[in-house]
């Protein structure tokens, strides 16, 4: 994704725009990982400017439709040093985010770990000492009770490492836990690329017999923005027609203009987003980067803009 640093500059809006009559979530364990129509949301950004927590359960108070949380970014600085963004994942500092997360996934939100992003170095660490990082990572993620680990790969690593960690994963975790990744959109058609990662030829070496689409990665994150796509349907096709199942394939946009550059506003998602829903009944859903500013550009709050996307999926 974007950036590491996620400094508290978040000031919450009105939650009163957020208000939107979306379906009831289901209950947690009942969710299939694979269906598509997923909203998700990259949350980077954990606090206001005054240094609070954001409130994340208003994701489902405030009945955004909501279906995963990937929490970003984990890095893999050294064996003693694991942050999550700025602050060691272990500290007292996130003690308030771990009962957020229980309460979302009571309500039948999928909470999941986001790894690398533009602050590299994680993948290539965990390349050199698998043995040491993977125990790790592993203990994390069960500490937490987290349902399943992104992979947002932005720089250069062997396909073999990738491949070999999402089969750890499935093995020790079971084929429950979700493993997505997150590649820039061009990327799934072995055009531009942050990493040189060939995904289609990594999505094809990672099968599963056992795990929904016969493939290890449940779906990808696709950024499509950055000048590495655009949310919009030409742009989604031009992913499809490359061979991709669109139930595997989530539309990730920025959320506003300070998340970053391609921003698109919300009326033209929603037109854009109905128009591929059209086209494509599996269409595997939206994706935005990152929570803590989305609407800023639209003059709504973080939930009002996911409530936004989630009644543009529903409807």
């Amino acid at each position: 994704m974007l950036f590491r640093f996620a400094a508290p500059i978040v000031t919450v809006l009105s939650l009163c725009q957020s208000a939107f009559g979306l379906p009831f979530i289901a209950p947690r364990g009942t969710r299939d990982n694979s269906t598509p129509l997923r909203n998700v949301a990259y949350v980077q950004t954990f606090t206001d400017s005054s240094g609070n927590f954001l409130d994340l359960t208003q994701l489902v108070t405030q009945n955004t439709g909501v279906t995963h949380v990937i929490l970003s970014s984990l890095h893999l600085d050294s064996p003693t040093e694991i942050h999550l963004n700025d602050n060691d994942i272990g500290s007292s500092y996130w003690d308030p985010l771990w009962p957020m997360v229980q309460t979302l996934q009571s309500s039948g939100v999928k909470v999941m770990l986001m790894m690398g992003g533009a602050a590299r170095g994680s993948y290539v660490n965990l390349a050199n000492n698998f043995d040491t990082y993977y125990p790790i990572l592993l203990q994390i993620l069960q500490d937490h009770n987290l349902d399943g680990f992104d992979f947002d790969v932005e720089e250069n690593v062997a396909l073999s490492v990738l491949l070999r960690l999402a089969q750890q994963f499935d093995a020790d975790l079971g084929t429950d836990f979700i493993l997505t990744a997150a590649p820039v959109a061009s990327a799934l058609r072995n055009g531009g690329n942050l990493n040189n990662v060939s995904w289609p030829d990594l999505d094809a070496a990672a099968a599963s017999s056992v795990r929904p689409n016969g493939k290890l990665f449940n779906w990808y994150n696709a950024q499509f923005y950055e000048g590495w796509g655009t949310p919009n349907e030409s742009s989604y096709e031009s992913i499809i027609n490359y061979g991709w199942d669109p139930s595997r394939i989530v539309m990730g946009t920025i959320v506003s203009a300070k998340a970053g550059s391609g921003w698109t506003p919300l009326s033209t998602l929603a037109t854009d987003i109905s128009a591929i829903r059209a086209k494509y009944p599996n269409f595997g859903g939206v994706f935005g980067w990152e929570y803590g500013v989305a609407g800023l550009s639209d003059g709504v709050s973080p939930v009002g803009w996911e409530a936004a996307i989630g009644e543009d999926l529903a409807s």
